[in-house]
C-alpha cells in the first residue's frame, strides 16, 4: 500500500475517533500488530481494555473516553441518555456528568468498565443508532426520553425535557413522536403532560409548574414567554401574562434562585419598572411557591382577577 494512502487512512480514522481506535481498525488502516505493540511498549500509545488503543500517553479526554466506551464492547453499542445529549452540545442546569452512559442489548456482558454506566434494553439494535452522528449514539429524541426516565424525580425529568427543547437539541414534536415507542418507563405520565406544555410554549420548569397549577385549580392558562416592548421600545420576555375581562394585563414573574444574585436582582427591578410603566400589573412568586405552594398562589391569581376555565 502506498505511504500516502496509508497516512490518509490512518489520519482520517484517528481524526474521526479523537485518537482512539480498536486494534483491528489500526490494522485495517495499514499498521501491523508488531508496529502497534512497539508503540504501546514504547509508551507512546496506551492500551485500554482488551481491544482499544489511545494514540498518546497522557490522560484521555472526555471525547476520547466516550469513544473508548463505544469501541471496547462488542456491538451494537452507543452513547445514550445524558451522554448522547452531551455529545450534541446539551448542558443540563450547568451540571457536569462524570459517568458515560451507553446502551447495549439486554443480556449483554460488554461495556462494564470504570466510569461507564451501562443500560440494557430489549428495544435496542443497530437501527436505533443515529447514522448522522460521527460517534455512535441513539437518536436524540430517544436520548432525551431515556435521560428523563433515568432521573430520580419526575420534576427533574420534566425540567430536562424543557431544557432539551429550549437548547434546540430536538423539538417538542420530536419528543411527542418518540414517547409512544419507549415502552413502560419511569415518569412517563409526567413526561407526557410536560411535553404537551412545552409544545404549548413552556420553555422553563417554572412555566410547566404554572401550567399544572392552572389545570389543578381550573384557571385559564396564560400566554407564555410573550414578547412585548417596554416604554423604551426594548423587547422583554414575560414569564406569564393574562389579559383580563376589563382589558387589564396581569403579569406573573416566577423567580428562580439565580434572581437572588445582585446583578440579576437589579436587572429584574429595572425590568419590572418597565412592565409597570407600560400599564401592566405585576405579581412575583418564587419557583418554590410555583412548585410547592400552588394553592396560595392560585388564590392570589384569582384575587387579582385571573378567570377560571368555564366548563361546558
Amino acid at each position: 500500500m502506498p505511504i500516502l494512502t496509508f497516512n490518509l487512512l490512518l489520519d482520517g480514522l484517528l481524526q474521526q475517533q479523537s485518537g482512539v481506535a480498536r486494534a483491528e481498525q489500526l490494522i485495517e488502516a495499514g499498521l501491523s500488530r508488531s508496529e502497534i505493540l512497539a508503540h504501546v511498549e514504547g509508551r507512546r500509545w496506551q492500551r485500554y481494555g482488551d481491544h482499544c488503543i489511545v494514540t498518546h500517553n497522557f490522560v484521555p479526554t472526555r471525547p476520547q473516553r466516550m469513544w473508548l466506551a463505544v469501541l471496547e464492547p462488542a456491538g451494537p453499542v452507543s452513547l445514550a441518555g445524558y451522554t448522547a445529549l452531551e455529545s450534541a452540545g446539551f448542558k443540563f442546569f450547568g451540571q457536569e456528568f462524570e459517568s458515560i452512559h451507553i446502551l447495549v442489548r439486554r443480556g449483554s456482558t460488554s461495556g462494564h468498565g470504570p466510569g461507564i454506566t451501562v443500560h440494557e434494553s430489549r428495544r435496542f439494535s443497530d437501527v436505533c443508532i443515529d447514522p448522522r452522528s460521527a460517534i455512535p449514539r441513539t437518536f436524540l429524541p430517544r436520548s432525551a426520553i431515556d435521560a428523563a426516565a433515568w432521573q430520580p424525580f419526575p420534576r427533574y425529568a420534566c425540567g430536562l425535557l424543557a431544557a432539551v427543547v429550549q437548547q434546540k437539541v430536538c423539538t417538542a414534536n420530536d419528543l411527542e413522536d418518540e414517547l409512544p415507542h419507549v415502552g413502560r418507563v419511569r415518569h412517563k405520565p409526567h413526561m407526557r403532560l410536560a411535553i404537551q406544555d412545552i409544545a404549548g410554549g413552556a420553555e422553563a420548569l417554572s412555566e410547566i409548574d404554572i401550567a399544572r397549577l392552572c389545570r389543578r385549580f381550573g384557571l385559564r392558562p396564560p400566554d407564555r414567554q410573550s414578547i412585548r416592548r417596554d416604554h423604551r421600545g426594548r423587547k422583554r420576555y414575560l414569564d406569564c401574562e393574562w389579559v383580563l375581562f376589563d382589558a387589564t394585563i396581569v403579569v406573573l414573574e416566577v423567580d428562580g434562585s439565580h434572581h437572588i444574585e445582585v446583578a440579576n436582582w437589579e436587572r429584574d427591578m429595572k425590568r419590572e419598572r418597565g412592565i409597570v410603566i407600560s400599564g401592566r400589573r405585576v405579581l412575583r412568586a418564587t419557583a418554590n411557591e410555583a412548585r410547592h405552594e400552588q394553592r396560595e398562589l392560585a388564590e392570589d391569581l384569582l384575587a387579582i382577577g385571573v378567570p377560571r376555565v368555564v366548563r361546558v
